[in-house]
């Protein structure tokens, strides 16, 4: 008989951006495919916290988004998400502003979903660590805890904690309050998934005291 999984001291665990990395890292260590709103999803931080002020209004609206990166992605103007795998270009690399005006409804369907999931489990009783994964080291502590304080506004009684991964421990770090908790992940060049056993070790040093103090 196999060994029970091991607890930890979250009942859902959602990422919220940078790239792809933290999406891959969360699916493996949790074994949760349940997709989410940030998943997948190219953005930085203020982006995050704009999307959950707004209650998402302000995410694919018409005539916001237009093709980037020289087609690679999509870019949504209204929220500076860039979305590199909802919209399919006919001739790989070279999505047009056509291409993304005719699926442009279908996307914003699924991500209108993803919001109201966020939403309901925001409304649960359940406790939530949202992941943060600063790849490039851009946030300070204060932008860490003005997403928190927007969790909170926008989400009353809504019990969560975040973890906040870096590449290098954060120089301000004395300055988080209990429910934010810091740790590090390095860069694995050639690698876009990271490292397998860094991800590993930073989930076992959760501590729950000051997740959920």
């Amino acid at each position: 008989m196999p060994a029970p999984a091991p607890s930890r001291p979250f009942d859902a665990c959602v990422g919220l951006g940078y790239h792809c990395e933290v999406t891959h890292q969360l699916r493996r260590v949790t074994g949760d495919e349940h997709a989410a709103f940030f998943d997948w999803l190219d953005l930085e931080l203020a982006s995050v916290i704009e999307a959950i002020d707004s209650d998402f209004r302000d995410v694919l609206l018409p005539d916001a988004v237009e093709p980037f990166s020289d087609g690679l992605c999509a870019l949504d103007r209204g929220s500076d998400i860039r979305f590199f795998h909802d919209f399919v270009a006919r001739t790989p690399g070279r999505l047009s502003a056509a291409e993304i005006a005719d699926q442009l409804p279908a996307v914003r369907a699924k991500y209108e979903h993803l919001a109201e999931r966020f939403r309901t489990r925001a409304a649960s009783r359940a406790r939530v660590l949202y992941v943060h994964h600063d790849a490039f080291d851009e946030s300070g502590a204060a932008d860490l805890r003005r997403l928190r304080a927007t969790i909170a506004t926008a989400h009353p009684g809504h019990r969560f904690a975040v973890l906040w991964v870096r590449r290098t421990p954060p120089a301000d770090r004395t300055a988080l309050p209990p429910g934010i908790v810091w740790d590090t992940a390095p860069l694995v060049p050639g690698r876009w998934q990271g490292d397998d056993a860094a991800w590993d070790g930073l989930f076992r040093r959760l501590d729950p005291a000051r997740l959920w103090p």
